[in-house]
């Protein structure tokens, strides 16, 4: 008979996205995942299928909290909707701005060395989600000629996903919540000029 698990899998999952979150994936082996999450490394290979099973996982879980709750406004909204996501990845007690950059972008930048095609499935998936949500909001704003019904959307909503990867580097390099704040004003002007000029 399999013996009880010892652990609630959501609280343990909430602390290995927090130490992948400050670390990186490189930077930890698994005695310091051990450590910083209280597994052991029995369970993270038989559990979670090893060190990258255990990180997608942690990806994964963070990657649909972000995705359920803040873009959920952008699945049907409009260019508001993107400058209020956008000042959220820069504002104190949002779920989107930290110290510590997004964890999606720190993956996609470490795994340009480590090369792992299921980290880089996982990375593309999120970008993926929030250019919809940008793109969604563009052509509701261009439908309702609240912006120039001609606006190149699906190749502004790729700009503004490469704008919120720069605010959160911003914010890692800085170590502030705050650092990339003057990126995130340049965008929202832009998107607020297009409307005042529609």
């Amino acid at each position: 008979m399999a013996r009880p698990k010892s652990y609630n899998r959501e609280e343990v999952i909430e602390r290995v996205v927090l130490a992948f979150w400050q670390h990186g994936y490189q930077a930890l082996g698994l005695r310091e995942l051990e450590r910083l999450t209280g597994l052991n490394q029995f369970a993270i290979r038989t559990e979670f299928g090893g060190k990258e099973g255990l990180y997608l996982e942690a990806l994964d879980f963070y990657s649909e909290k972000a995705i359920d709750h803040a873009m959920r406004p952008m699945r049907d909204g409009d260019i508001q909707d993107i400058v209020d996501f956008l000042e959220a990845l820069v504002t104190d007690g949002s779920m989107t701005s930290s110290a510590h950059g997004c964890l999606v972008v720190n993956t996609g930048i470490e795994n340009a060395r480590v090369g792992s095609p299921r980290l880089e499935k996982a990375v593309r998936r999120y970008w993926q989600a929030l250019e919809i949500c940008f793109k969604t909001c563009l052509e509701n704003a261009a439908a309702e000629a609240r912006i120039d019904p001609s606006t190149d959307c699906p190749s502004m909503a790729k700009g503004l996903v490469s704008g919120v990867m720069g605010v959160h580097v911003q914010n890692r390099l800085d170590g502030s919540n705050r650092g990339g704040r003057f990126l995130v004003g340049v965008l929202c002007d832009q998107l607020r000029a297009m409307e005042r000029s529609a």
